[in-house]
């Protein structure tokens, strides 16, 4: 389906947004992110995005698709986790571009439509996954759990869990749902990884421009936590909450 016949869909957008920001830091003689395939994902319509920001108001994004891909070889690359669970995968190409030792599964939890339309783009570009990758067709306000036991999903091992640039999309409730659900399935020894604002974000006049932007797209942001860490320790998880800055 041409970029001109694609049905509005808000959060397929932020996809190919954060595509777009990928593929403009691989092109740096310094890149932070290797990624060969962003701007085939990104689109025409991800590129125009991204050449109608400020280099600067992109760099949030930069920052936190490096840290994810070093925590990612911090625990499950150069650590003993061969279950990596990506929640709300969009565009990521992580199973394509990351070193995943022999013997690791990952799935990838998002819509059908969104997971396949990638899947069938990389395939033609000769992209190989370097891992045992999974699509798992699920809507994390619904029953994406069992759809990931049917995957093959193996609740009694340890897994890693990121759910990037997601969280801040969904209502609150539907938050905490995920959060349930993940601890839910997790056996003792998994990590698990994730961004989301407080609420002070949605209302500072530093990110005000941000905001109004992204509701202006129809993918306004909903999902805040002003205390994670308590949070995912009321949870059972031993937590640390990193700051953007630091």
């Amino acid at each position: 389906m041409s970029a001109e016949t694609r049905p509005h869909d808000p959060l397929g957008a932020t996809a190919r947004w954060t595509a777009a920001v990928r593929a403009g830091e691989h092109g740096r003689p310094d890149a932070l992110i290797d990624d060969p395939w962003a701007e085939l994902l990104a689109g025409e319509d991800g590129l125009a995005w991204l050449a109608g920001r400020t280099p600067e108001s992109v760099v949030p994004i930069v920052i936190r698709t490096r840290y994810f891909d070093d925590w990612l070889r911090s625990v499950a690359i150069e650590g003993s986790l061969r279950q990596v669970v990506l929640l709300g995968a969009g565009l990521d190409t992580r199973a394509w571009r990351l070193p995943w030792p022999a013997g690791t599964t990952l799935y990838e939890v998002d819509r059908r439509g969104t997971l396949a339309s990638k899947t069938g783009e990389l395939a033609l570009a000769g992209a190989v996954a370097g891992c045992d990758r999974r699509a798992v067709d699920g809507d994390l306000a619904g029953d994406w759990g069992s759809r990931l036991v049917a995957a093959g999903f193996d609740p009694t091992r340890p897994a890693a869990w990121l759910a990037e640039g997601i969280l801040f999309y969904l209502p609150d409730p539907v938050v905490a749902a995920v959060l349930a659900t993940v601890t839910a399935f997790a056996a003792p020894g998994s990590r698990l990884g994730f961004d989301i604002p407080n609420r002070a974000v949605l209302a500072s006049p530093y990110t005000r421009a941000w905001i109004e932007m992204q509701a202006a797209a129809g993918a306004p942001w909903l999902g805040t936590l002003d205390d994670p860490g308590e949070t995912l320790r009321a949870l059972g998880w031993a937590a640390s909450v990193a700051q953007p800055g630091e």
